[in-house]
């Protein structure tokens, strides 16, 4: 690729992420992103075949990367479960949660889109992916750690899962600059394990 043709594609991204940022996926205009990039139709669909391929090469990177981090998370939480106190999970699930923040923040405008844009794309999904692996590692923690002999139930967990990530979608959505976003998930952390010590009966 040659260097014009770099800065062109470069143009074209940068565009593209204001045009889907003000109108969201289902509205962006791929010949509005040509005129502002000042390029033609022709080097846009050069570049990108469609606007689903445009979305993509905004957000595929940094969203791949942080699902695969966050399995991986869950895989060694999981596969250390029987060696860890109550004490050693809530730091594992906090630095978890800290990861997690400061990820989403290095890539702010991928998971903007993704988060709040995304509707129309295979991204709209992408939440629900990890709500999902959220889910099934609650319920396997529960049932380990459990001190109480009582069963948690399926549908609190899945409510219990989605909205720890709509803390995050509120956070990004409302623009929160990074240290307030800490402290707003500092307090969701100090509230969910207090929550959790109840269900569990991991209280003392």
């Amino acid at each position: 690729m040659s260097y014009s043709s770099r800065l062109t594609r470069k143009r074209i991204l940068e565009c593209a992420l204001q045009e889907f940022m003000e109108c969201g996926y289902q509205n962006a205009n791929m010949r509005n992103i040509a005129r502002s990039a000042n390029a033609t139709t022709g080097a846009l669909y050069n570049h990108f075949a469609n606007k689903a391929v445009l979305f993509d090469a905004l957000v595929q990177a940094p969203a791949e990367e942080m699902l695969t981090k966050f399995q991986e998370i869950h895989r060694q939480a999981m596969a250390d479960l029987s060696a860890l106190s109550s004490g050693d999970l809530e730091k594992k699930a906090s630095s978890g949660t800290d990861w997690m923040l400061e990820y989403i923040y290095r890539y702010l405008d991928a998971f903007r889109l993704i988060f709040c844009h995304s509707e129309g794309t295979r991204w709209s999904a992408y939440l629900e992916q990890l709500i999902e692996i959220e889910e099934r590692a609650y319920r396997v923690y529960c049932d380990t750690l459990g001190k109480n002999g009582r069963r948690v139930d399926d549908f609190f967990l899945h409510v219990t899962a989605a909205t720890g990530f709509q803390y995050l979608v509120e956070i990004v959505s409302h623009n929160l600059p990074y240290e307030q976003a800490v402290a707003v998930m500092d307090s969701v952390k100090r509230y969910g394990m207090a929550g959790w010590s109840e269900i569990l009966g991991l209280r003392p």
